[in-house]
């Protein structure tokens, strides 16, 4: 009976490996760049869509990725796939006098067909890759959308 049970012993922790080694794949391979263009100074953890009649508001959440501040005198820009620039419609701080500005939400106002392929965020002199395919997300009932890597067309456990 013990002569049974250990190729079920190995089988059962070579397939637990496998379904481990995949998972870790989809967590590291789904998430924006971990080494940006370091220019930029910052790194995009998330962007939020949300659709709003004929139109998309656009939210990049950065968070600091190194010793320099954001430089507020350099303009900061949406590049989308036809070659549109478009300035943040409002941008948000995060962080404190002691730490400079740790994080960084830009929201950006477009019309639909700004969603048809690649998506570049320029600022500091760098420039950050918010979408590289022409996939769309997929939205929830509430018309939104959270992606958590540059392609957007990846749904599987949100990442």
């Amino acid at each position: 009976m013990a002569v049974m049970k250990r190729p079920l012993l190995r089988l059962s922790i070579a397939a637990l490996l496998v379904a481990v080694t995949f998972l870790a794949v989809k967590i590291w391979m789904g998430r924006y760049d971990r080494a940006p263009d370091p220019r930029a100074r910052y790194r995009i953890e998330a962007a939020r869509l949300e659709s709003d009649r004929s139109y998309l508001w656009l939210e990049i959440h950065l968070r600091k990725n190194g010793d320099k501040d954001h430089d507020m005198l350099q303009p900061v820009l949406l590049v989308t796939a036809d070659g549109a620039e478009h300035e943040p419609a409002d941008t948000t701080f995060g962080g404190g006098p002691e730490k400079g500005f740790t994080d960084i939400w830009f929201k950006f106002w477009l019309d639909e067909r700004g969603d048809g392929g690649k998506i570049d965020l320029r600022m500091n002199g760098g420039t950050l890759r918010v979408k590289t395919n022409a996939g769309a997300p997929t939205f929830d009932k509430d018309g939104k959308a959270v992606m958590k890597s540059a392609d957007w067309g990846k749904t599987w456990l949100g990442f």
